[in-house]
């Protein structure tokens, strides 16, 4: 199947990078960067394309990996993870009016608004 969609768990120093978007229906989570794939895209592509647009930083392929991965009933799922030493380029506001904003790790455990399929995937890789 080549029709798949990605999240990123994009590792800092300064926090861990979270997008929402204001424009979707309430109530409005947040969540971690990523989307669906486009054309032939594989899922690393797509992480790194989706993290320009949405946060704009500039990841590189030996900078991300698969961490885990879901067949799901119309697309593949992947959580792709990712080490950034510096957040150069990070936005407050993405190219479609994402907000943007940094948490620590331990925060997102007990984010009330942080959405929930995501925590439940971060839960299953033991992120916390």
């Amino acid at each position: 199947m080549t029709n798949h969609a990605v999240a990123v768990l994009i590792i800092s120093p300064k926090g861990i990078p979270l997008v929402r978007d204001p424009k979707k229906p309430a109530p409005i989570f947040w969540k971690l960067p990523g989307g669906r794939s486009i054309k032939n895209e594989t899922p690393e592509k797509t992480a790194i394309r989706e993290i320009k647009e949405e946060t704009g930083l500039m990841l590189k392929s030996e900078d991300i990996w698969i961490a885990y991965s879901e067949e799901r009933d119309d697309h593949n799922f992947f959580l792709i993870q990712a080490i950034a030493i510096s957040l150069e380029g990070l936005k407050s506001t993405g190219n479609d009016g994402e907000e943007v904003k940094l948490f620590l790790p331990n925060d997102l455990k007990n984010l009330s608004d942080f959405f929930h399929p995501h925590k439940e995937v971060l839960e299953e890789i033991k992120f916390f």
